[in-house]
């Protein structure tokens, strides 16, 4: 009798899947009927068998992170008789999983037969109910005390009701993306004494420096630093014995995880999450976020599905982007750029489109002399334009790369396959290319080549799946350079070794960017104008690599859009409204790495120093806005200022030194020559609102 009832609620259940795309509140209690069930009776169960329902209970290899689901792990030994476990798993990917599983476990010595547990994740603890064929009413009694004693289920069964949230958190401030900005800003909300989620999409925190990228590499100089920025700064210059320069993943976590420690009890990370939307109010104001579970592939690369049907909901006061994507800042409705401005736009004299190289004597064409045959499809077919028109492209991404130099025993380093799928148009054109004299300048760190140009340019309006193809096609590209070239090269030993040495973070030079209070401009990073509220300093020359590949008009291949120019004679005020939207569009949202700026100026900006410093602002800002109750607009700005310069953040530069652009920190006697412009010297006039001999004391 008992047996039919579960066979007939087993059948229910399985309709109920099959019919309704969302379930109804019971269908959870069905489940776990279904699946006691089938744990139970039809599990070979010998008579006097133990079971016991725990909190936990993982299966080997899933790995949800902090996701919450329903999930049924039967472990039991192996019997002599080698009889098979009979086991059904349930699914439905919008609904709820249950999984069953078998697992050797050590011989109980207390009795005969196998020892089996059911563990329920989130459930209650019912410690050894006496199971056995011959007592229903024991395991029916065990039954409904799962049911009726399961947070886990009723909890689930709510969450159904809400979108499929796994977890909810609540916290002052929300930040998304554990960058070096990211972190900056928690650590600033956090010791104001209000609490902080930090929700990263990928396995680590630190964002570029957790490649092994160090922050002195792009920071000239450290005297225009200030605040968290200048500490992490100085600790950085404290790294020694690392075998390559961008060798330091394992060192700059280190620092960041130290600082996240120092307020442990009030800042909470999740890692591996993504965001997948946000619900904003008619008045503007963001209530919470969802987040979805999505590890990267074995090469780092993001995967272009979520792992986890359940997302964790975040609610929060005030939220913080500080991912190199700006997604959080896009899905909330605020106004944004992707690709360069014309120089009309902002009147900038460096903006628009620009061809920057030629290479004479390397084909274009798929048939060598035949145009009509078409591009090689690894060429954008995109019209070049008109010189200073804008443009969808942009600046060109890469990796950080970090290699074994002299492999050893020791430090054997980590190989670079050939691709799995070859590009045979990419191979053609390198081909050519070498063939026509050019040199291809692999293995290199920072490597920038030909083929890389205008890959890029659909990645920050992209979803997941063409962002997880294009950052594919740049692991490709160093895999063809290594097999074209036939040179052995290897990734650093014991750094991102849980992605093949492959970097956590592609290098987005240039995500979305904000249109938000204050858009910045070659003339503000020229030092030609009053920024409103300053929050801190950047300093570095305008740095763009080339933004794609083109064929003018005669047939020659050429590079357009790169540029290397030291615009800024000292450091420049980055305003407060540089980092908030207008607040007609969102009045709870700072933004930090994807701030408001011009193509140009954001070329300057887009340091990790200066990314940095903004985030710490955000942080400040964030925590008044929440202290006061106040939108991120209407703080008082005076005492932002105030707070800022308390924890020692710099905000105006005294006019000394930056007499010369020192290009790297880490080797203090180079300067950068010959290829850089100095923009005062080759074009005074853009300086006249405050001459140079002013700006230098």
């Amino acid at each position: 009798m008992v047996h039919k009832v579960f066979l007939g609620l087993k059948a229910r259940f399985e309709r109920s899947i099959a019919t309704s795309r969302r379930p109804r509140c019971r269908r959870p209690f069905l489940a776990a009927i279904v699946s006691f069930y089938h744990a139970i009776i039809e599990s070979d169960t010998p008579s006097g068998d133990k079971g016991r329902v725990n909190r936990g209970g993982r299966m080997p290899g899933d790995n949800y992170g902090d996701e919450t689901a329903i999930e049924l792990n039967l472990f039991c030994e192996k019997r002599r008789t080698g009889s098979a476990l009979k086991t059904r798993a349930f699914r439905s990917p919008r609904t709820l999983s249950i999984r069953i599983a078998n697992r050797e476990v050590r011989q109980n010595r207390s009795g005969s037969g196998a020892r089996r547990r059911i563990a329920m994740l989130g459930g209650p603890i019912i410690r050894h109910s006496q199971i056995n064929h011959c007592n229903m009413k024991k395991y029916l009694q065990t039954g409904l005390l799962i049911l009726s004693t399961s947070a886990c289920t009723v909890s689930y069964s709510e969450d159904l009701k809400r979108n499929n949230i796994g977890k909810q958190l609540k916290a002052d401030v929300c930040v998304y993306g554990a960058s070096g900005a990211g972190i900056n800003a928690a650590v600033a909300v956090a010791r104001e004494g209000f609490s902080v989620v930090i929700v990263e999409p990928t396995r680590t925190i630190g964002g570029m420096m957790a490649t092994g990228f160090r922050m002195q590499q792009d920071a000239p100089s450290g005297t225009h630093l200030g605040g968290l920025t200048l500490g992490y700064y100085l600790r950085d210059l404290d790294i020694v014995d690392i075998r390559h320069g961008q060798g330091a993943a394992k060192e700059n976590m280190a620092i960041m995880q130290s600082m996240i420690d120092d307020y442990s009890k009030l800042i909470t990370v999740i890692t591996n999450h993504r965001l997948a939307s946000v619900n904003k109010s008619s008045n503007g104001v963001i209530s919470e976020a969802m987040f979805e579970f999505a590890p990267a592939d074995k090469n780092g690369v993001p995967i272009p599905m979520k792992a986890s049907d359940y997302l964790t909901e975040v609610r929060a006061k005030v939220f913080i982007d500080a991912s190199y994507e700006g997604d959080l800042m896009a899905f909330s409705g605020v106004a944004y750029r992707v690709g360069k401005e014309s120089r009309k736009a902002y009147g900038e004299s460096l903006a628009g489109i620009v061809v920057t190289e030629r290479f004479p004597g390397v084909d274009p064409y798929v048939e060598k002399g035949n145009p009509r045959s078409g591009l090689l499809s690894c060429i954008p077919t995109d019209p070049l334009g008109k010189e200073g028109d804008s443009s969808r492209f942009f600046n060109g991404y890469n990796f950080k790369l970090a290699f074994e130099m002299s492999p050893s025993e020791k430090y054997p380093g980590i190989p670079i396959a050939a691709p799995d799928k070859k590009n045979g148009d990419i191979y053609e054109l390198l081909k050519r290319y070498t063939e026509a004299g050019y040199s291809l300048g692999w293995p290199s760190e920072n490597w920038s080549g030909l083929m890389s140009a205008g890959m890029q340019v659909d990645y920050p309006d992209g979803d997941w799946t063409a962002r997880s193809r294009i950052w594919q096609g740049y692991v490709d590209l160093i895999k063809t350079l290594c097999d074209f070239t036939g040179k052995k090269v290897r990734f650093l030993s014991n750094q991102n070794e849980e992605t093949n040495g492959w970097p956590d973070h592609l290098y987005t030079r240039s995500g979305r960017r904000m249109v938000g209070e204050y858009v910045m401009t070659q003339k503000d990073i020229q030092l030609q104008t009053e920024a409103p509220t300053p929050v801190g300093l950047g300093y570095y020359c305008v740095d763009i690599y080339a933004n794609r590949l083109v064929v003018l008009d005669d047939g020659t291949l050429a590079r357009e859009g790169s540029m290397f120019a030291l615009v800024s004679p000292g450091p420049y005020q980055i305003p407060y409204g540089a980092i908030i939207p207008k607040k007609d569009e969102c009045k709870n949202l700072l933004v930090s790495v994807c701030m408001s700026a011009s193509h140009v100026a954001y070329a300057s900006v887009r340091m990790e120093a200066t990314y940095m410093v903004m985030g710490e602002a955000t942080g400040v800002a964030a925590a008044l806005a929440v202290k006061t109750n106040k939108a991120v607009q209407d703080i008082d700005r005076k005492a932002l200022t105030l707070l800022l310069k308390k924890y020692g953040q710099k905000v105006k530069w005294d006019g000394k030194g930056f007499r010369r652009f020192r290009f790297n920190v880490l080797n203090p006697r180079s300067y950068i020559g010959g290829k850089m412009s100095i923009r005062w010297e080759t074009n005074p006039e853009e300086y006249s609102s405050c001459p140079i001999d002013v700006l230098w004391k």
